[in-house]
């Protein structure tokens, strides 16, 4: 084993292994028989699959693995190999490699499951709406489950905006909805024939994991999402419901409890000034154009408001009530612009996310549209080279809809009121309002909030999840099983399958 392997899995994870995990949440009939299903062939998240499908048989549970990246309809978003090409190529796909991994493990071949359905049909009438918006698409349904709100996880292109306006390619939609269709039925299908009692999906977010998800709903099985771990973890599994940040506070409350106190504040602490350095690989896209330690000139004022932006593609279709969240966050801006100027002494600066620049150029254009009605004493656009962190330094008082800049600015001590959905209201590190009079209170008396509440979510970005059992992951950063590299196929492989994929992407969206 490498040394770098060796380090790797003696960090202390939120939890010490899925077997634990599993018996504390799932009885012991749910675990007789698990399902773990995947669409995507994202090196990460098979190393993941492989892991906790190894910890379920190591636990005396019987697996069943269905790798169906290359059998829907329509591409995965985490889709990277075709397996025709592959053959002409004689280049394993990821999935020969995932397989071929866990047979030398002691996998049993019968484990692997095709689509059972061979001669498919949906089994009800895929019926598209006549105006193909976003507010038309979201009320589709397939078998009473929402093929609508997973359609719309996935954009025929990278200009799809939030906007209601925008008319969605008919063929995308259409094809969309019949992937999803085949999904659904071919997971009810293999649910009932192998008598299955758990169901295992990369994130649930995605059109074919919210099938999957879907189907176990429909069996009433319980489901566990994995998705990717902490900065210094491997992957995480979690029954808790994709985008439930009030199960994930939990978590996070519940985990810094428990850790010890001596280590606690130091590694949650590593997060935050990771961020503040501009040391994150992983939020380099947001800083890259902004000059580390550049102070902004902010207007002459006793408080200094300062509201940073979100990025609204991200959270537009959770299933949330938008009426208590104002409505969406441009309304949001508006009335926390109307009560700046009601009050003497305060000013309000706008901070818009760095990340709008690579959006849709039509929801780039609402939100600078928005701000410029809303008339902030300063805005900051994407392009702005003003350095975030020390921005949320120089405010009085920072005002959120949700962006992780909140529980940032918490970490720095700041008062932080929120105005939206977010992972960290009920942290004690910010003040959630949903009311005017509730945003009032909050700028006429403001006040700093806890600021272990804040370590903590730190500490679950650092350590949440597990660490692999029996992955390891060498020098070179690719992770191998029984000796067999998780990796993608052939370069000529690749960009062959991309072809691919881009050429049905045209046809499905041409107009």
């Amino acid at each position: 084993m490498q040394p770098e392997v060796q380090a790797r899995s003696a960090v202390r994870a939120e939890h010490p292994s899925v077997g634990q995990y599993a018996h504390s949440v799932l009885s012991n009939a749910q675990r007789e028989h698990v399902l773990l299903i995947s669409f995507s062939q994202w090196d990460f998240a098979q190393a993941a699959l492989a892991d906790i499908a190894l910890s379920f048989r190591e636990m005396g549970s019987q697996t069943t693995l269905a790798l169906w990246a290359n059998d829907t309809p329509v591409h995965d978003v985490g889709w990277a190999g075709s397996r025709l090409m592959s053959r002409l190529l004689l280049s394993a796909t990821s999935d020969d490699r995932l397989e071929q991994a866990l047979l030398s493990m002691g996998m049993d071949q019968h484990a692997f499951a095709r689509p059972p359905i061979r001669r498919w049909k949906p089994r009800e009438p895929l019926q598209l709406p006549a105006l193909l918006n976003r507010s038309s698409i979201r009320a589709m349904s397939y078998q009473g489950t929402a093929v609508g709100r997973a359609i719309l996880q996935v954009h025929p292109d990278d200009e799809t905006p939030v906007s209601d306006d925008f008319i969605w390619p008919k063929r995308w939609v259409e094809a969309c909805a019949r992937s999803y269709a085949f999904v659904l039925d071919q997971t009810l299908a293999l649910i009932d024939e192998r008598g299955i009692t758990a169901i295992v999906i990369y994130n649930g977010r995605f059109l074919h994991d919210r099938a999957a998800s879907a189907a176990a709903e429909m069996r009433g099985l319980p489901i566990l999402n994995y998705d990717t771990g902490g900065h210094d973890t491997d992957f995480d599994l979690t029954i808790d419901a994709t985008h439930d940040w009030d199960a994930l506070q939990t978590r996070m409350l519940e985990m810094y409890e428990r850790w010890p106190a001596h280590e606690r504040d130091v590694i949650g602490s590593s997060w935050f000034l990771e961020r503040v350095n501009h040391e994150d690989p992983g939020n380099a896209i947001f800083v890259e154009m902004q000059e580390q330690g550049r102070l902004t000139e902010l207007p002459a004022a006793e408080v200094s408001v300062v509201y940073f932006s979100s990025s609204g593609d991200e959270i537009a279709e959770l299933e949330l009530d938008w009426d208590a969240y104002f409505a969406g966050q441009e309304h949001a801006l508006a009335v926390l612009a109307d009560e700046c100027r009601r009050r003497p002494g305060y000013s309000l600066v706008v901070r818009s996310h760095p990340h709008k620049r690579l959006k849709p150029k039509q929801d780039l254009a609402e939100w600078m549209a928005a701000v410029d009605r809303a008339q902030p004493d300063l805005h900051l656009d994407p392009y702005s080279v003003a350095d975030s962190y020390q921005l949320m330094r120089q405010a009085d008082v920072v005002v959120t809809y949700g962006s992780t800049a909140g529980v940032e600015a918490a970490f720095a001590h700041k008062p932080v009121v929120v105005m939206g959905p977010c992972a960290y209201d009920k942290l004690g590190c910010a003040v959630g309002v949903s009311t005017v009079q509730e945003l009032a209170m909050a700028l006429d008396a403001p006040a700093a909030g806890s600021w272990s509440g804040a370590v903590s979510y730190g500490l679950m970005m650092k350590r949440r999840g597990f660490t692999y059992a029996f992955v390891e992951r060498q020098a070179s950063w690719v992770c191998t099983l029984g000796g067999v590299a998780l990796r993608e196929p052939s370069k000529l492989v690749l960009d062959s399958s991309h072809l691919i994929n881009r050429f049905e992407k045209w046809r499905l969206t041409r107009r």
